[in-house]
């Protein structure tokens, strides 16, 4: 097949730029021709990138005339979409189902009725809730929230979501405009969710379940590992430092177990870290690279996973996998779809403290019950999170989606 993908990147690396950059190499090895077109947040800086921005969530000319000629001279059969916000727009999407339409070909045999070509598909992978929620979170001001869900967006606007009226009144109008237009609806041919709770929320918001499918993320198993389950190193936290992510939650749970060392890898916010007392068994390593991340896995005992709000489904989950770390997640969400409770780990109740810090405690006392939820993970990883499992059920979607042009 020919593949186009899509996808607007951050300001910094993340998990949906690992999933773009892993899904273009494994569709490349299985012989696919693969094309991406990518714009960045990165370069919007200053009064002037954010008012383009604002109004690039809407419609950007540039973008769509990018497409089109990529469109127009690869003629790809599925054009992969991952994130369009804010400088390539759902705009884009009718014109995408607009070319490359069988209507506008001439025929090659008059009497067979025989086209040049299909029209494109379009497959979107759901990375987060941004279709119904205009931050894409479904938390707000330090608490979950789906005030927007139901065609509600003016609820961003009216709770100052993204803390600065420009952002708020531009992402709730943006969704509004796209819902209203029916950008998603009329022209997605499937949407690939990661979790059945995700999809749950999208057909709850008017999506069709027949074209909603469930894709988890992916790794690729590691290969000699040395995991020493009976010499834990510490207990691991894996991301941004910041409340949304639970940082502050942990903290607190930390103090509640000062014999145990917890070690956190990622970078947050000067002014938020000052607000926070670090107990002292808590060590802050910064941002890692994958070489010392690797390394940073396998001394560790377990990961930990404290964040506040739905995700769809963090990286850090199939990467504990493929280090055999059991996860503590909270149980919410899509969390207990991935990380079992005492199956290949522990749920706690959301946003407790002190239930977080018992089971840190109970899962660093008990040697067997980390080794045996670190097998566990490491076969479900093998079973349901492997390239190659990511990869069949990839192609059953396109190949259903085409079959159906």
């Amino acid at each position: 097949m020919k593949i186009l993908l899509l996808h607007n990147s951050y300001g910094q690396f993340s998990g949906e730029e690992a999933v773009v950059e892993m899904q273009k190499i494994l569709l490349e090895a299985h012989g696919h021709t693969v094309e991406c077109y990518s714009r960045s947040s990165a370069g919007i800086k200053g009064p002037g990138g954010k008012i383009n921005a604002f109004f690039s969530g809407f419609y950007n000319a540039r973008s769509i005339r990018e497409v089109r000629e990529m469109i127009s001279g690869g003629q790809p059969d599925i054009v992969h979409i991952h994130n369009l916000f804010p400088l390539i727009s759902p705009a884009i999407l009718p014109l995408i189902k607009s070319l490359n339409n069988p209507s506008t070909h001439q025929l090659i045999n008059s009497s067979a009725h025989q086209l040049i070509s299909s029209p494109a598909k379009l497959v979107m992978t759901i990375h987060n809730y941004r279709l119904i929620c205009p931050n894409g979170l479904f938390f707000t001001h330090d608490e979950i929230c789906e005030r927007c869900s139901g065609g509600r967006e003016w609820n961003c606007i009216l709770h100052n979501c993204e803390y600065s009226a420009l952002k708020s009144t531009g992402y709730a109008l943006r969704n509004l405009w796209a819902r209203r237009r029916r950008f998603y609806l009329d022209n997605v041919d499937a949407f690939l969710c990661l979790t059945e709770f995700q999809k749950i929320k999208l057909t709850e918001n008017g999506f069709p379940g027949e074209r909603c499918h469930i894709l988890p993320n992916f790794v690729t198993p590691a290969t000699a590992l040395t995991q020493e389950f009976s010499k834990p190193g510490y207990v691991l936290f894996a991301g941004r430092l910041n409340t949304q992510k639970g940082f502050g939650l942990l903290a607190q749970a930390a103090s509640l177990i000062p014999d145990i060392p917890v070690r956190v890898a990622g970078e947050g916010k000067p002014d938020y870290l000052k607000t926070l007392s670090i107990p002292v068994n808590m060590e802050l390593k910064g941002k890692l690279d994958t070489a010392r991340m690797n390394a940073t896995y396998q001394e560790a005992a377990f990961l930990v996973f404290p964040v506040r709000s739905y995700e769809g489904f963090p990286m850090v989950f199939p990467e504990a996998m493929q280090h055999r770390l059991p996860v503590i997640a909270p149980d919410m969400a899509g969390f207990p779809e991935i990380i079992e409770d005492g199956v290949n780990g522990l749920l706690f109740k959301p946003g407790d403290a002190a239930d977080l810090a018992s089971k840190i405690r109970l899962l660093w006392e008990n040697k067997d019950l980390r080794e045996k939820l670190g097998r566990a993970g490491e076969r479900k990883l093998q079973t349901e999170y492997s390239a190659e499992v990511y990869y069949k059920k990839l192609m059953d979607v396109y190949k259903d989606v085409t079959r159906n042009a």
